[in-house]
């Protein structure tokens, strides 16, 4: 088991660069609760890409054969609990990959296709939008977020490390190489008829996301990610849109639904995204293995249940029994499978994967490892 001394004596280099000075609103989420335990702690959804060797056109259709052959995800469902949606149109997704590009294809149901933004780097989550999630190496830290309206505008960018654990967002950068094209069976900004669907395609290109001396992706590889709709109410008067002022939007009136649900409103719990993996078959059978993940459940559970902890008192528990004895209801047979060493303001946890045959551990800052025993 990796030291906690040697895993605590680091050296603390700060980076200061010109991020804005607030986050945005929607990304703060609400107070981690147990009560939100019974979706958050649920096995995220999985997705195999196939591989395709046909020229991909990015015109925002499906119609190339190798889009035929792609599997649908499932319904994007509430972004909470996994159910559908009453307050918007359905939405799917599928992809493909090839030596250089992730290939993304989504359609979603809309009578009423809509969109303001048209400069990169809006707030577009706060149109009807279309987002993506990308963490590559699976590490819950440096990961990447797009967002895309009906106008094809885009909004891109990275973060080193989660909200919750003080990241802060980099706008300047962006998705190079990126093509997109947006598609509607509709009218955009006509409120007097009755649209059908928009849908979007992007060609990711893998050297805008893959990190450091990293290699692209090969048959196997697995990324996590989750998509994204958002949806805000328009009203609609004498025929025309009532637009909203600046600086007017209510918070909780903005519905999502998700391929892989989050079980809170926040996706920026790259923990809960969904797993893709990179096929050069056509088969989609399952590549996760269950009990793994399970596992991995019991040590979020308990990463949760310390940042509850240092909430309430200030400072982090000194154990795996302080957690149970603070948390009964919470507390399972199961767990003696985690390891932990912590102090006040720092914490270190490790479980075992039995299938995949390695160890996971997570910190306080939620940066997620997988090793083999030392």
């Amino acid at each position: 088991m990796v030291s906690l001394k040697t895993t605590f004596l680091r050296t603390a280099v700060i980076l200061l660069i010109a991020f804005p000075l607030t986050r945005p609103v929607h990304a703060q989420g609400i107070p981690l609760s147990t009560k939100d335990f019974n979706h958050l702690l649920r096995i995220p959804k999985h997705y195999t890409v196939f591989k395709t060797n046909e020229k991909i056109v990015i015109d925002g259709k499906d119609d190339e054969k190798a889009w035929a052959e792609a599997p649908w995800t499932d319904w994007f469902t509430d972004i909470v609990t996994g159910e559908k949606s009453p307050f918007m149109g359905k939405t799917r997704c599928k992809m493909l990959w090839d030596g250089h590009y992730l290939y993304v294809y989504a359609q979603m149901q809309e009578t009423d296709i809509h969109a303001t933004f048209k400069i990169h780097d809006k707030p577009v989550f706060t149109d009807n939008a279309f987002e993506m999630y990308l963490n590559p190496d699976g590490s819950t830290h440096h990961y990447f977020e797009f967002q895309i309206n009906a106008y094809g505008t885009t909004c891109d960018l990275f973060l080193p490390k989660p909200y919750r654990n003080g990241g802060m967002p980099l706008y300047s950068w962006d998705y190079k190489g990126l093509k997109k094209a947006v598609y509607m069976d509709g009218t955009l900004n006509n409120p007097t008829d009755t649209d059908k669907y928009w849908s979007i395609e992007l060609a990711v290109p893998f050297s805008s996301v893959v990190m450091g001396d990293k290699p692209f992706p090969k048959a196997g590889t697995i990324w996590r990610m989750n998509l994204s709709r958002v949806e805000w109410p328009v009203t609609i008067k004498d025929g025309h849109y009532v637009l909203r002022t600046k600086g007017e939007i209510d918070w909780n009136a903005g519905h999502y639904t998700t391929w892989s649900p989050q079980g809170i409103v926040n996706l920026h719990y790259p923990e809960r995204w969904g797993y893709i993996m990179f096929s050069d078959k056509k088969d989609t059978t399952d590549f996760l293995s269950n009990k793994d993940e399970k596992i991995k459940l019991i040590l979020w559970k308990y990463y949760y249940l310390q940042q509850i902890y240092n909430s309430q008192h200030s400072h982090y528990a000194a154990s795996v029994d302080q957690l149970k004895q603070a948390f009964l209801q919470e507390a399972g047979i199961e767990d003696s499978r985690l390891q932990m060493e912590a102090t006040p303001h720092q914490f270190w946890m490790e479980c075992y994967l039995p299938v995949a045959k390695e160890y996971m551990s997570v910190n306080e800052e939620g940066n997620l490892q997988e090793h083999l025993q030392p």
